[in-house]
């Protein structure tokens, strides 16, 4: 099983997906972690200057870059994230899970 966690530190969870540096890739086998890599965050939301808000009403660009990325683990796990890309992880059938802590 492949799950992708979003961090800025390599040790906890991002508290906004969109925003955080980077995506650790975690491969588990057997119950052991046989493989841990790291994949800057491709989406520009981590730019403040590109949107304000998740409301809907910012820039056009969608979550293409993390809906891409995310399909090829097998489960996302996230402590936040925005109603728009939670919306497009359904409806590319992409398995998410909140974590109950950062």
């Amino acid at each position: 099983m492949k799950i992708i966690i979003p961090t800025n530190d390599r040790e906890t969870i991002a508290v906004h997906t969109g925003r955080c540096k980077e995506f650790g890739f975690y491969e588990i086998e057997n119950g052991n972690m046989v493989l841990e890599s790291f994949v800057p965050n491709p989406h520009q939301h981590q730019d403040e200057d590109c949107c304000r808000t998740h409301s809907g009403e910012h820039c056009d660009d969608g979550h293409n870059e993390l809906v891409e990325l995310f399909s090829k683990g097998d489960l996302l796990m996230y402590y936040a994230m925005g109603k728009r890309l939670r919306t497009e992880l359904k409806n590319n059938e992409i398995p998410f899970e909140k974590a109950s802590f950062v």
